[in-house]
């Protein structure tokens, strides 16, 4: 996998992508943002260039929603689309879908015990765990530890990373608990997403914060999705640089 610096004020890596890449974005807990991680990937993703499909795998149908609220005439510059009611078709269908497009972006429903979250990792290339930085989010995602730890039995080549999202890393609360997921067998990203009022904004316009218009704080909100999309690409890249030798 070819890598290539960009604008680094921006997004600072490019992928030379020869199949499409899956990348599961779950949590056994609602309200830790999935869908708006989901969502802003994407924009992250197709604002590089390449073509984005964004899988809605939860029974809620956040995305297909956001969607929506786009409206027709000015629609989002990538594909959103329901599997949420595929079960044990649900794999294949990601696969299909992976043939088509360069990135599948899964946003995956709030409880392990859906059958949907394990199947959707199991082809996953990479999964993103996005939490919140307090007792009670660390303490619901030990159920994810151990579904990672289960799912890496069926698919090693896959890549895990804890994503700290609503985060402020002032707070002494914020570090003792990026402190506690270090100890995990996952991997914490550094990058954090901080609570803008601008990602709900954005996802009631309909838009991603790489598109969004007429509202305040894109740059900073910009530059956030894309040094975790830059952690993505690394840790995609890592897996090829490992799986080359």
């Amino acid at each position: 996998m070819e890598i290539a610096r960009e604008n680094p004020s921006t997004v600072e890596h490019r992928m030379e992508i020869r199949m499409g890449l899956v990348i599961a974005v779950a949590n056994q807990k609602g309200g830790v943002g999935k869908t708006t991680t989901s969502m802003n990937l994407a924009g992250a993703f197709q604002s590089e260039g390449y073509k984005v499909y964004v899988a809605d795998a939860d029974g809620q149908q956040s995305c297909m929603s956001w969607c929506a609220a786009a409206g027709p005439e000015t629609p989002l510059p990538f594909r959103v689309g329901s599997i949420n009611k595929l079960e044990k078709m649900i794999g294949p269908e990601i696969a299909a879908l992976a043939n088509d497009y360069d990135v599948v972006i899964v946003d995956c429903p709030p409880n392990i015990n859906d059958l949907t979250t394990a199947r959707v990792l199991a082809v996953a290339d990479a999964t993103v765990i996005p939490t919140d930085a307090s007792p009670i989010d660390i303490w619901s995602s030990e159920g994810m530890m151990e579904l990672v730890e289960r799912t890496r039995v069926a698919n090693p080549a896959g890549k895990f990373a804890i994503l700290l999202n609503k985060s402020n890393s002032k707070t002494l609360l914020h570090t003792q608990m990026s402190a506690i997921l270090a100890e995990s067998n996952v991997r914490v990203l550094s990058s954090t997403v901080k609570q803008r009022e601008l990602y709900r904004q954005a996802a009631a316009l309909g838009r991603t914060v790489f598109d969004v218009k007429g509202v305040r704080g894109v740059k900073v909100a910009k530059d956030e999705i894309a040094a975790v999309y830059n952690e993505i690409i690394a840790l995609v890249q890592e897996e090829e640089f490992v799986d080359g030798n």
